[in-house]
């Protein structure tokens, strides 16, 4: 909770108890997992058994020529091979658009096809497709323009394209309003809505597939699915929803992952030091994407590509060496632009520092580190971001917001002084002059004022069960495991342990930065790691009680197997005064000796009281 920053409130929604004991027994699981599902929507035993299942491997994805423009673009590029026309691929520096381009062209390369694929510079080439690009890859012989998480907005440079004599494919999942470039566009963002667009890779896989049944008849040939593992890496850091295919897609990817890595993914987790075989989505989004995202934020991404297209374990393993040095030096440079944004906001005026949508510049601020920061500060205030570098007379920068708040809507509001901008929801990026930042900066507070009431609700944390200490098992752990894989749109499972004691702190990691807490309930305890709160162990009372916040996970190490409980949030308990019939001080859950209240009346509204007589 540092100065300045909100309270983040936790709420547990209001279901039925009887649907939970109807789904407990039916599934035969823990009653805190029941707890969650019924919450999550998913009640009825037939519907949670579907969405166990989704995460099964085995289960088939969608035909992808049900997309709009799949079918156009897996014909082209079949055309394309058998004629042997030079194709190009054109992505993007994020760890999206790196491996989408890797995905087309490892299938192309596989079918023989002359492909040159093309990453630009954060630095020196910017966002999105460019007329410069197009008249070089022109030159070099390119017939086919393939662009992969970008083009949706590049009327002009793809009519230069056409101009040039080559055929635009564009297959995106980015938001644009106005026109639409020329050539065959397989995009799921336009005409519909966004709650279970898959990324780039997504898109990319549906073409790759069909371009399997030109040449093999079966969309579902082994090598259909080659690069799910990126697919299923891209997904998650692209924060996408992970409901509907996308689940499918990771799980997939993950189960690819864990059996028969390939050589770039076996470097990442080896210079990481996480074994291929226990990955799962947390390592993908915290781990293993952040490095393919430094080369783009600090060098340039082709160094990613690279590493996702080698093919041993020698030249691996130099690759992920290198981008994980790269990954450290960003973690560097990012505490220290986060540790000044900080500073600004606390120095601020009132109507800078509590606006609804913060807008911070800084000059020389590192350019490939401005998105992952605008999220620390939206983690950090509750509130969306845009964190800009000053370069002279020109600003760029990067915004992100909370999950429900429509950052894309917000800066479209106030984008009457941008020079260019793009992105969807969560994420935006955006290029202004200087002397503008202050219009903008008052623009997007008053789009964002406009929103005010998705803020507060995006301020408020669910909880899907109330535990026990003793509920913190293994059983419980495995049960929370098989609604993975986990990100947005299915977020990890949270439980709120009410009244606990803390019996032990510890500040462990580098500088004490993490806090180690044992916490103790009806004689059972439990080990949690809070990430990030090592500097709240001065303020922690041991002889309070505590309600608790946590994750359940499982932790496996060699041939052990155990639960892995994660703090999220520890509050102290306020003093009351004491009511007749029940203790003093709140306690334990599980406490023998405390009033019993039927879960029912915990999750279901309160029946009125009764009118009182001659009413």
């Amino acid at each position: 909770r540092p100065v300045g920053a909100l309270v983040v409130a936790w709420r547990a929604g209001r279901v039925r108890f009887a649907d939970v004991a109807r789904l407990q027994e039916a599934l035969d699981c823990p009653e805190p997992l029941a707890w969650a599902l019924v919450r999550r929507g998913l009640g009825d035993p037939a519907d949670a058994r579907a969405f166990l299942a989704a995460s099964d491997p085995a289960t088939p994805l969608s035909d992808p020529e049900a997309l709009p423009g799949i079918a156009e673009a897996a014909d082209r590029l079949a055309l394309a091979v058998r004629r042997g026309e030079k194709i190009a691929v054109h992505g993007d520096y994020d760890c999206d658009g790196i491996t989408s381009t890797a995905v087309l062209v490892q299938a192309l390369r596989a079918r023989g096809a002359d492909v040159r694929p093309f990453l630009p510079s954060r630095f020196t080439d910017g966002y999105g497709v460019s007329a410069a690009t197009v008249e070089m890859l022109a030159g070099e012989g390119c017939r086919v323009l393939v662009c992969v998480d970008c083009g949706t907005t590049a009327v002009d440079p793809l009519t230069r394209a056409v101009e040039l004599g080559m055929d635009p494919v564009v297959c995106d999942h980015h938001l644009a309003a106005g026109a639409r470039p020329p050539g065959i566009l397989a995009n799921p963002a336009l005409g519909r809505g966004t709650e279970d667009l898959p990324a780039a890779a997504g898109v990319v896989l549906k073409l790759t597939r069909a371009l399997a049944a030109r040449f093999d008849g079966d969309r579902l040939a082994p090598d259909a699915l080659d690069g799910i593992d990126l697919v299923a890496l891209a997904t998650v850091a692209d924060a996408v929803p992970l409901v509907g295919e996308n689940r499918v897609l990771v799980a997939r990817g993950l189960a690819a992952m864990r059996t028969a890595p390939r050589p770039g993914i076996a470097a990442l987790c080896r210079a990481a030091g996480v074994a291929s075989r226990a990955l799962d989505a947390r390592h993908l989004g915290f781990t293993l994407a952040p490095c393919l995202n430094a080369a783009g934020r600090m060098a340039h991404p082709e160094r990613g590509l690279d590493l996702c297209l080698a093919g041993t374990a020698q030249e691996a393993d130099a690759l992920a060496a290198e981008l994980w040095g790269m990954n450290l030096e960003r973690r560097d440079v990012e505490r220290r632009i986060v540790d000044e944004a900080v500073a600004m906001i606390d120095a601020s005026p009132p109507e800078v520092r509590d606006a609804s949508a913060l807008v911070l510049a800084g000059d020389g601020w590192h350019e490939g580190v401005v998105g992952i920061v605008a999220s620390r500060i939206v983690e950090r205030y509750s509130r969306p971001a845009v964190i800009l570098t000053r370069d002279g007379e020109r600003a760029k920068g990067s915004g992100r917001s909370l999950p429900g708040v429509d950052l894309h809507a917000l800066v479209a509001a106030a984008s009457q002084r941008l020079v260019r901008w793009g992105g969807h929801q969560g994420a935006v990026g955006l290029e202004l002059r200087s002397a503008d930042i202050e219009e903008f900066r008052r623009a997007l507070g008053t789009a964002a004022d406009g929103v005010r009431g998705a803020i507060e609700r995006a301020r408020v944390r669910a909880v899907d069960a109330v535990a026990a200490v003793s509920d913190l098992s293994l059983k419980l752990a495995e049960g929370i495991d098989a609604l993975a894989p986990f990100g947005r749109g299915n977020p990890e499972v949270r439980l709120a342990v009410p009244g606990c004691a803390v019996v032990r702190t510890n500040r462990v990691g580098d500088d004490g930065r993490h806090l180690e807490v044992r916490i103790q309930g009806h004689g059972a305890h439990a080990r949690s790691i809070g990430f990030g709160m090592g500097p709240r162990q001065a303020e922690i009372d041991g002889d309070a009680r505590h309600d608790a916040v946590v994750r359940l996970g499982v932790e496996r190490y060699q041939e052990l197997v155990s639960p892995r409980v994660t703090l999220e949030a520890l509050e102290p308990l306020a003093a009351r005064p004491p009511v007749r019939g029940m203790c003093a001080q709140a306690c334990d859950a599980a406490c023998p000796q405390r009033a019993v209240l039927d879960a029912a009346a915990l999750d279901t509204p309160a029946a009125p009281p009764a009118a009182p007589p001659g009413t």
